[in-house]
């Protein structure tokens, strides 16, 4: 048993050391604006004929709005905004013609391709002779970065903790119970029944609430737009979200005619497989549904994410729910187990106590091993940088769902030490690790609905070692979109300052769309810092051009992630 232990603990280290090294491109998931037509700021001769706005990603077609307020409190967008077909990322608006001088603000809200609803303000000016003096420094961006209503997170909680105990008592059927000794008494057909169909109708409600819940965040207007079937309807037609929750509609009839099914067959002595495996399949096939209308589905590589996106909820909710039925459903059938033996001097009651324990610490360990493993990748896909773990509210609940996650592994390994070693009933740490991985669901459904913290990868520090053993290092504070202190350190191979330094030149381009060029100068004879204004978040290539005072020449590129303030 040892052996085969370290045998699968090594091969989930060489899973996770993969993952490590195939580390993914971060996912901003939240869309956020990378220029806009005004700019932010700008001060105009002439009043402009319409108001564009760039995204870093395709805009959904439900729910977008832009209104120009004027300096007189009015609106003077002409006509309703729209997103240009042959570029789904743009959205622009028409304006009045001939609009006096004064302050004007833009105010727009879309929905991103994560299905979050964002919204901001881009502040403009007309005329030189108007006072600019309540221009912000940077456009606003509002609900982007904002803790989730309350209902957002209990309605995605509702859903993994109904899938959680329905995934539960399916698997302690189908495999922690052995075939020979599994049958169902009146009292675990009762419980089994009580866990399924709240399961089902806990996993139901969730999704039939995700529909006007979605819609009232998208509209913008709380739950008073929710039960509007005017905008259900543009949700539904308009959204990803909403092409999904017909999917999710179609799979609730299956599953819920299949767990008729289970529920009718649990009446028999003893339980059949296809039965539990077909309640499985559904239940799996309506949490992939929601991996596709999450972060995992704004990364670049989109099959990937998605698919650790699944794995990762899909094996954390059949470990706690296989936790959750060993502290509910365990209990009573070995209970029967002890009533309906024959012999004083056996005790199938623990034999079959302890071998329900130790099969499940043989799924536990898989599950936690996938666990781990995707949740490696997604922490690479969303939390870039230590910075962005520690200084963003999506790194700051990512460690406090860490720490738990934790606290259920020690509690679990307790619980599997005692398998081994036959030891005295679990009792109430089986009921303690089920609860604390209950919080972990419900920090689990804020991350779910809060932005990432690949928009704020914090100061970066790029280093290159070049052929000749000269160390480079560029350094970008505060890295957001504004302006930005470069500074440029060029050492030596013996480690000091080069003083041959004749100029350095950084020229940055986009590699989100084309905003032109950006360049910055380093005179060797001055100080090794420049500020410079970053007119939009995301990745930068940023060339390097070093030229010493013998003429020697050193090129070469590297990339730069700019967040957002």
């Amino acid at each position: 048993m040892k052996i085969r232990l370290y045998k699968w603990s090594f091969m989930a280290a060489v899973a996770c050391a993969v993952l490590f090294v195939l580390a993914p491109i971060s996912a901003f998931a939240h869309a956020y604006v990378v220029s806009s037509d005004p700019a932010a700021n700008v001060v105009l001769d002439t009043s402009p004929a319409e108001f564009v706005i760039d995204f870093n990603e395709p805009l959904e077609e439900g729910f977008h709005e832009i209104a120009i307020i004027g300096p007189n409190g009015d609106n003077v967008a002409d006509g309703k905004a729209g997103i240009d077909p042959n570029k789904p990322s743009r959205l622009s608006v028409a304006m009045q013609p001939d609009l006096p001088e004064g302050l004007y603000t833009a105010k727009w809200n879309v929905v991103s391709g994560d299905g979050h609803a964002i919204s901001g303000t881009i502040p403009f000016q007309i005329g030189k002779e108007a006072s600019n003096s309540n221009l912000p420094i940077h456009p606003s961006t509002d609900g982007g970065n904002s803790f989730p209503d309350w209902s957002l997170v209990l309605v995605r909680w509702l859903f993994y903790g109904g899938t959680a105990g329905y995934l539960g008592a399916v698997v302690f059927h189908a495999w922690l119970l052995p075939r020979r000794n599994n049958t169902w008494s009146e009292r675990l057909r009762r419980r089994s029944r009580t866990v399924w169909l709240t399961g089902f109708i806990a996993s139901t409600t969730s999704v039939l609430l995700s529909l006007p819940q979605q819609t009232a965040s998208d509209a913008g207007g709380g739950w008073r737009e929710a039960f509007d079937p005017v905008l259900w309807r543009q949700t539904l037609a308009y959204t990803t979200f909403g092409e999904i929750w017909k999917i999710q509609l179609l799979l609730l009839g299956g599953w819920l005619l299949w767990t008729l099914f289970l529920l009718r067959a649990s009446r028999m002595t003893r339980p059949r497989l296809f039965p539990l495996g077909g309640a499985m399949v559904l239940s799996l096939g309506l949490l992939l549904t929601k991996a596709f209308i999450g972060h995992a589905a704004t990364a670049e590589a989109q099959g990937i994410a998605v698919t650790a996106d699944f794995l990762h909820l899909a094996s954390a909710l059949i470990w706690l729910g296989g936790v959750g039925a060993l502290a509910y459903l365990l209990p009573v059938t070995t209970q029967h187990a002890a009533a309906s033996r024959d012999h004083p001097s056996v005790s199938p009651e623990n034999h079959l106590y302890w071998r329900a324990i130790r099969r499940f610490s043989i799924l536990a360990f898989f599950m936690v091993a996938i666990l781990l493993g995707t949740g490696v990748y997604n922490s690479l896909l969303h939390v870039p940088t230590l910075y962005s773990l520690t200084h963003t509210a999506y790194g700051r609940i990512l460690l406090g769902k860490i720490a738990l996650t934790l606290i259920c592994l020690l509690l679990g390994g307790l619980s599997f030490l005692r398998g081994r070693r036959a030891e005295k009933s679990l009792n109430a740490g089986v009921w303690y690790e089920f609860g604390t991985g209950l919080v972990v669901l419900i920090l689990a459904a804020v991350l779910a609905n809060l932005p990432t913290a690949a928009t704020t990868p914090g100061p970066a520090k790029l280093t290159e070692r070049l052929d000749d053993g000269t160390k480079v290092t560029i350094y970008v504070t505060p890295n957001v979109v504004g302006t930005n202190l470069f500074q440029v350190y060029v050492h030596g191979p013996d480690g000091n300052l080069r003083n041959d330094v004749e100029q350095v030149t950084l020229e940055l381009t986009s590699k989100e769309m084309d905003m032109g060029k950006t360049e910055i100068i380093f005179p060797g004879d001055s100080p090794p810092e420049a500020r410079e204004l970053m007119t939009m978040g995301g990745r930068w290539n940023v060339h390097v051009h070093i030229l010493t005072k013998s003429l020697d020449r050193y090129d070469y590129d590297t990339e730069l992630t700019v967040g957002n303030p």
